[in-house]
């Protein structure tokens, strides 16, 4: 496991829309946003998997919108 780069399993500290958010990426196909649990099918988890701290990271959202987030660390 790199310590580096976000992976599969991970929980990790993002800024999305100007609010610090905690989210574990899962290996599921269907996550729990709500909670903070997202599956690694879904558009922020592959914009974010293999990504080095801390990183800025454009997500391509399914309505064809981007969204912008920072990648700022492991979650503890």
């Amino acid at each position: 496991m790199n310590p580096y780069c976000v992976q599969i399993g991970d929980k990790v500290k993002v800024i999305v829309d100007g609010a610090i958010r905690e989210l574990e990426i899962v290996d599921l196909p269907v996550g729990d946003p709500k909670r903070g649990v997202i599956s690694y099918l879904s558009p922020l988890a592959s914009a974010l998997l293999g990504k080095r701290f801390p990183s800025r990271v454009v997500v391509r959202l399914p309505n064809g919108k981007d969204l912008e987030c920072r990648l700022l660390g492991r979650a503890i």
